[in-house]
Parts: structure tokens; C-alpha cells; sequence
């Protein structure tokens, strides 16, 4: 399929006599657990499946036909997009809402162009995972607002995680490396991957932790006990 009839048929299917059906895409288990419970208590939408990555959920979607995919951007096996891509070639009438930490333009961006027709920060409020997942019932895109003050959805998640819970195991071996003050080119030799390998997840690290340079990562990675 070429990327005009992908952006074409980005209209999910509109849910009438049933409830919303939903499937949930996130690498944290406990996050994609308490989401879960938070949106069944919605009314109006149910989860039918979860999935920690990109190639278990395409397979959930084409086994469980949902309405809408909430997905994170990153994911264990992936990126976030690619998934996007995916769904959107073989199941063009399936919503897709990303739910991220990434606040960085350039990757709501990418996921809008790829296909998904709602860009949500995890730091949202519960009022406006809401609205989102309402809009796109009605055929609507949505985009985050200013991330609220107070009431935020990590309170309603049971105050769940910080900025490090978002990390993929390959990025926190890459943290833990940087702190311990191994350079790029080593740490893509421990891994066994190549140097733009080691430098697309430090750009990853440095977007989903908002920090800039090696001294910024490695004070949180010692705050938060990555390294000695």
C-alpha cells in the first residue's frame, strides 16, 4: 500500500450498538496493567487484548479486529511509528491513539504521518484520555492540550512510575554505560550493535528523559540508581 492510500484511510470504525473496543500497546506491564483497569471503568469502551510489543500487537489486531490501539512510541521490539505503519496498511479502519511520554514535535509528527489520528502525553489528565478516545470514535483527530496542573492520569494510575519507567532494556544498559563513562563507540561494541545504533537510542534517552549531554543522563542515571 503506498503512503497516500495509508493516509487516506484514516478513519476508524464507529462503534454504535457495542462498546468501544480497545486494545493497549506499552513495554511497562504495570502501566499497560493500570491503564487497562482505567479504561474498562469507562463507559463506553472496553480492553480486549494488551500487548508489550509491536509484533504481538499486530497480531492481537488482526486476531481481535479492535476499534481503536492505544500504543506507547517506544516499544521493546520497535518503534512506535513502525507499529503506526503497520496497522494502518493492513487494518486501515483501526483507530490509533498514541499514549507516550515523548513531547518532542518532530515524533508527533511522525506518528501523525504514519497514520494515528491522536497524540496523547502520559501526563495527561483522565478527562482528556477521555476526550481523546471520544473524538476518535466520531471520526475526529486529536492532539494533546498543555499538560495539566493537578489531577494528572499518573495520580489516577496509582501514582505509577517516573521518567525512567518508559526506559527499554536496551536503554537502560545504554544509560547505565554512559554513566560508568564508556564512550559511543564502546558501548556499540559491548552490545554488539552498530555506533548509529548506540547514538539513535542516546537521542532516545535524551527525548523521553528531557535532558541534554552526558553529565545531564548521568546525574539521573545516579539518581536513580543506574550506576555507582
Amino acid at each position: 500500500m503506498t503512503r497516500g492510500a495509508t493516509a487516506a484511510a484514516a478513519t476508524p470504525a464507529s462503534p454504535t450498538a457495542h462498546a468501544c473496543r480497545l486494545v493497549v500497546v506499552d513495554g511497562q506491564q504495570i502501566f499497560r496493567h493500570a491503564l487497562r483497569v482505567l479504561l474498562d471503568t469507562e463507559d463506553g469502551f472496553t480492553v480486549v487484548g494488551e500487548a508489550g510489543q509491536g509484533s504481538e500487537a499486530l497480531k492481537l489486531v488482526g486476531s481481535l479486529q479492535p476499534d481503536i490501539v492505544v500504543t506507547d512510541l517506544h516499544l521493546s521490539d520497535g518503534s512506535g511509528v513502525g507499529l503506526i505503519e503497520d496497522i494502518r496498511a493492513h487494518f486501515p479502519k483501526v483507530g490509533i491513539l498514541v499514549l507516550t511520554a515523548v513531547r518532542a514535535r518532530d515524533s508527533a509528527a511522525a506518528a501523525r504521518k504514519a497514520g494515528a489520528m491522536g497524540y496523547l502525553l502520559k501526563d495527561c489528565g483522565r478527562s482528556e484520555l477521555r476526550s481523546a478516545l471520544h473524538a476518535m470514535v466520531a471520526g475526529r483527530r486529536y492532539r494533546s492540550r498543555t499538560p495539566m496542573s493537578s489531577t494528572r492520569m499518573r495520580a489516577d494510575l496509582s501514582g505509577f512510575g517516573n521518567r525512567a519507567a518508559y526506559l527499554t532494556e536496551r536503554q537502560r544498559l545504554i544509560l547505565r554505560s554512559v554513566a560508568s563513562g564508556h564512550p559511543t563507540r564502546q558501548i556499540a561494541q559491548m552490545l554488539g550493535v552498530s555506533v548509529r545504533a548506540v547514538q539513535k537510542q542516546r537521542e532516545r534517552l535524551r527525548i523521553t528523559l528531557q535532558l541534554d549531554g552526558t553529565a545531564a543522563l548521568t546525574r539521573f542515571a545516579l539518581r536513580e540508581g543506574f550506576a555507582e
